[in-house]
């Protein structure tokens, strides 16, 4: 329970006062836990910033099953995931604070990793989004479900890092659907004829 609760105060310190200034000793002593357990806990802040950032993900997976739970196709599910995620992320404080103070800390977080031969936080989302997808679902995806996902994933995080768009959140997911959604799924025929009838 306090790992669980030192990464609550974590992400409302970050809400606060940015990723930057996060620390293992200051996350401690808001949670109320000895710094000398933090550490036993955690070892180090890297830790700690790993731990928000899989418990954020953990519930973003939840969310997007929610979303699409009702829709009965393809196309529906990507529709309800794409305008239910973009307010989702408006409204997340924490991320909201480090976009407008701290960009270059998100920037780094998707484009590097611990490990140098490990997944980027954008390949690590997909991978643990697509054991989510029915199989008849997955069918319904082009070019096939990792590409439709990885697609949908960058296409969200570049309206996170620049959220100023003359198009909708329903325009935007009609547009992702028609990208993504094979056109005898139900979605248009992807651009460059590259449609299930084409050469791949």
């Amino acid at each position: 329970m306090d790992r669980d609760r030192m990464v609550d105060v974590g992400v409302g310190l970050v809400s606060r006062f940015g990723a930057k200034t996060l620390s293992l000793t200051s996350v401690a002593r808001h949670a109320g836990v000895a710094r000398a357990t933090a550490y036993r806990m955690f070892g180090g802040r890297e830790a700690l910033v790993t731990a928000i950032v899989e418990r954020e993900v953990s519930l973003l997976r939840v969310k997007l099953v929610e979303w699409s739970a009702s829709a009965p196709d393809a196309a529906g599910k990507i529709h309800a995931q794409v305008v239910n995620v973009l307010p989702y992320i408006r409204n997340h404080d924490a991320l909201q604070y480090v976009l407008r103070k701290e960009p270059e800390e998100v920037v780094r977080a998707l484009v590097a990793t611990s490990d140098p031969a490990g997944p980027t936080l954008i390949h690590q989302i997909v991978s643990e989004t697509l054991p989510d997808l029915e199989p008849e679902i997955g069918d319904q995806l082009f070019p096939n479900p990792r590409g439709a996902a990885e697609f949908l994933v960058r296409t969200i995080y570049s309206l996170m890092l620049i959220p100023d768009s003359f198009l909708s959140d329903e325009q935007i997911a009609e547009l992702v659907v028609r990208a993504v959604v094979r056109d005898d799924a139900g979605g248009a025929e992807p651009a460059g004829g590259t449609g299930p009838g084409s050469a791949r």
